[in-house]
């Protein structure tokens, strides 16, 4: 078994069986938009209950995704520990940990794909001045004043929404909303998109919240750092 986590052919074929995977998935999602449309908006495991389990026959190829990730995870994490634990030597020291740290940068990645997914959420609508949507963890969205700037052809040239954040019913944020002027609480961004004007201003908004964003970053530079170290180190020994 630990030979099998250790071979880059469990690598190679887990890599092959998820671009399949992908592939089956971007050709059923369009064809099952009632099963997926919320799958980008609310928190994965409450789609993974209300409309994955339920509905097997189109969402097989995500669990399945999911296991192969899983399986990669494993081969990573084990290729790593093997490699860490054998004997180092000054002169090598960057060529053996350049690998590595390609390796837990890609570890990040994925752990800020699972931090999204599963405890952020992005949404998106419209709400008209002085109306307010419900939130998750408890909370509020609430429109106090839009107002627009425009010029002598009747074209926007400018405009912002006056909103407040209310968490179990108190107000705890109290911010104004612009072009390039989002609003943050408690890692919730708070945007505005677009105003429309049909007889009551309103507002198009969307709430976006990424727990695994700081993750994603991270993950990023050292799986810069790594492949950038390793192909320098490769083209001089070369």
């Amino acid at each position: 078994m630990k030979n099998f986590f250790l071979s880059l052919k469990t690598s190679v074929w887990t890599l092959l069986g998820l671009v399949i995977l992908f592939f089956i998935g971007s050709y059923m999602m369009p064809m099952h938009r009632e099963v997926f449309s919320s799958m980008n908006e609310g928190l994965l495991f409450d789609w993974v209950r209300n409309a994955a389990v339920p509905n097997l026959r189109q969402t097989w190829w995500f669990f399945a995704a999911l296991a192969g990730l899983i399986l990669l995870t494993l081969n990573t994490l084990v290729c790593s520990l093997q490699a860490v634990r054998g004997k180092w030597s000054r002169a090598d020291f960057l060529l053996r940990i350049s690998p590595q740290v390609i390796h837990v940068g890609f570890l990040f990645i994925l752990l800020a794909h699972l931090l999204g997914a599963g405890w952020g959420y992005k949404l998106s609508g419209t709400l008209p001045e002085g109306a307010s949507a419900p939130l998750p963890e408890d909370r509020a969205l609430y429109v106090r004043n839009i107002s627009a700037s425009v010029d002598g052809s009747g074209y926007l040239t400018d405009w912002s929404a006056a909103i407040y954040v209310l968490e179990k019913g108190e107000r705890v944020k109290v911010g104004i909303l612009g072009p390039n002027q989002p609003l943050f609480y408690k890692g919730v961004g708070f945007y505005l998109k677009n105003l429309s004007n049909d007889g009551i201003p309103a507002a198009h908004l969307m709430v976006n919240k990424d727990p695994g964003a700081i993750w994603a970053l991270i993950g990023s530079i050292l799986f810069m750092l790594g492949s950038i170290t390793l192909l320098a180190l490769k083209w001089k020994k070369s």
